[in-house]
């Protein structure tokens, strides 16, 4: 009931703009949370205040779709509107939820299936919908680095939805509280409407790169920085006979030396061994889970196309058995 709760609730609050801002006495919200509470459902608001003004954060709660959207709705001076948000986010709390969401974004003709969806890192949204956080802001920022390629890419509704659709699990992209705001915390592995597993540190890094994501980052051998950019991650299966046992994993790097670069021997391969290290300790978390939510077997299958049935066969039997050989190629440039 509860989910169906959240649904009936969403359909609710459709029609409004695609950007976050107050407009007169109608609040667009650009960021929209959502969680259990312990009289059915609490649904979260925040919108862009105008011309510099503070964020405005409206809450609604109660045992009924028509009870919360009521409460929210009354919590402020103005209409709000949130069928345009750019961002969903969920606790940790409430992986129920996500299919339900799903569901509403395909269901509702205005609602736009290019939002974001992020899982926090925590139990309640409580301290997220605050001034002080000021979510909105924080959330335009990171998704301009990820557009941009500065940090991990975003996952929209509809690649969660497709790849849902299809059965196979998915990596959605985590946020962590901190003193200074909401940051990107790695990713949680969501199957079977669970959250069965977390990639943060050095693994969300592995995990990006296993999705073949065009990010850049730094990294440094002693005191001296260099940024590393992917440009593309190959992924063939290793066949014993007609059996699927591994998969071989080869990533393509290029760097820029930053500051005083002077290179020394070594320093091309202690780079690689970092990042093969990060993408082996992601493999090894997605096998324990037996859950490809990097899109694996899909490029695994276009190496070997004619092998696709066997391929499927032993992927769905053995996942969790399959090992890896990862290899990583940095070019570095030379800095004038």
């Amino acid at each position: 009931m509860r989910v169906v709760a959240l649904l009936l609730a969403l359909v609710l609050l459709s029609g409004c703009g695609p950007q976050s801002q107050e407009m007169g006495n109608t609040a667009v919200a650009g960021v929209l949370g959502a969680e259990p509470a312990r009289r059915g459902m609490t649904l979260w608001a925040a919108a862009e205040g105008r011309a510099g003004s503070k964020p405005t954060f409206y809450q609604g709660e109660g045992r009924t779709p028509a009870g919360a959207l009521e409460d929210l709705s009354a919590s402020g001076q103005q209409v709000v509107t949130c069928a345009h948000v750019e961002h969903i986010l969920l606790p940790q709390s409430a992986p129920d939820l996500v299919e339900p969401l799903l569901s509403y974004a395909f269901q509702a003709p205005r609602q736009s299936t290019e939002s974001q969806l992020w899982v926090v890192r925590t139990d309640g949204l409580d301290t997220v919908f605050s001034e002080q956080t000021d979510p909105v802001r924080r959330m335009s920022v990171m998704k301009d680095f990820g557009t941009s390629g500065q940090g991990f890419r975003p996952l929209k509704l509809r690649e969660a939805a497709s790849a849902l659709a299809a059965g196979d699990p998915v990596l959605i992209p985590a946020l962590d509280l901190t003193e200074e705001g909401l940051d990107f915390g790695g990713f949680a592995l969501y199957q079977e409407g669970k959250f069965t597993a977390w990639l943060t540190g050095e693994t969300a890094l592995g995990a990006a790169l296993l999705m073949d994501q065009p990010i850049h980052w730094t990294d440094s051998v002693g005191d001296r920085g260099v940024i590393l950019e992917s440009t593309g991650c190959r992924v063939e299966p290793i066949w014993q006979g007609a059996t699927l046992t591994g998969l071989s994993l080869t990533c393509r790097l290029e760097g820029t030396p930053v500051g005083g670069w002077q290179e020394e021997p070594g320093d091309v391969a202690r780079l690689e061994a970092s990042t093969a290290r990060a993408i082996s300790q992601a493999f090894a978390i997605l096998r324990r889970a037996d859950g490809d939510g990097a899109g694996l077997k899909g490029r695994a299958g276009l190496s070997s196309p004619l092998r696709w049935n066997a391929l499927s066969r032993d992927w769905a039997e053995g996942f969790d058995r399959l090992t890896s050989e990862v290899t990583v190629h940095l070019t570095l440039a030379q800095p004038y």
